[in-house]
């Protein structure tokens, strides 16, 4: 697998759907932003002016390429489609609430899907391989510029466990900016409000 260039780069979450707010599984259903996804894409374009992105490389998914595009009309950069960074399928999960989909198998709330995937949905580590060779090759085709990655939750998961290892804790936030950048010791993921 490629390896990810040892630079800093900015990752945003899409901002937030109905089915973010119902706890549903997303998917690749494409549903849109509702009003506060709006509220935060803004939000996180005030929060991203003074980052000198050069490029922006957004998800084809409607939520993410819209987060992209009020971002990108704030700071005036250009917009990449990639279909690389989109999430991943759950299959017949789409759409069912996680919490209930977890407790009808037993699982605990924190615990991923992971063991319960239905067998129409991707293979749980497909967004794992997938997701860091292109985060890698548009690093490396654009050496000098700083990226911004506008996707998903379980893309992050997939560049957090290639850099760091597994995602501990709370996921990903919504349309919040989070800077990617080595440390002398490896990769430190923070939002750019801490």
């Amino acid at each position: 697998m490629a390896m990810i260039p040892r630079r800093q780069f900015f990752f945003l979450r899409h901002g937030q759907t109905d089915w973010n707010r119902e706890g549903r599984y997303q998917g690749i259903t494409d549903t849109p932003l509702n009003n506060t996804g709006v509220v935060q894409a803004h939000a996180a374009a005030a929060a991203l002016m003074d980052s000198n992105i050069d490029r922006i490389i957004t998800s084809p998914m409607m939520r993410a390429l819209k987060t992209a595009a009020i971002v990108a009309e704030a700071i005036n950069r250009p917009i990449h489609i990639e279909r690389g960074i989109r999430e991943r399928n759950f299959g017949s999960f789409d759409g069912l609430i996680v919490r209930e989909v977890k407790a009808r198998h037993g699982l605990p709330p924190d615990q991923n899907s992971r063991s319960i995937m239905p067998a129409d949905a991707d293979a749980w580590d497909e967004i794992f391989e997938r997701v860091p060779p292109v985060i890698a090759r548009w690093m490396a085709n654009h050496a000098g510029e700083a990226l911004l990655f506008v996707a998903h939750g379980g893309v992050f998961d997939a560049i957090h466990a290639h850099l760091v290892g597994p995602r501990v804790g709370s996921e990903s936030k919504h349309a919040s900016p989070y800077v990617v950048a080595p440390t002398p010791c490896g990769w430190q993921f923070k939002t750019m409000d801490e």
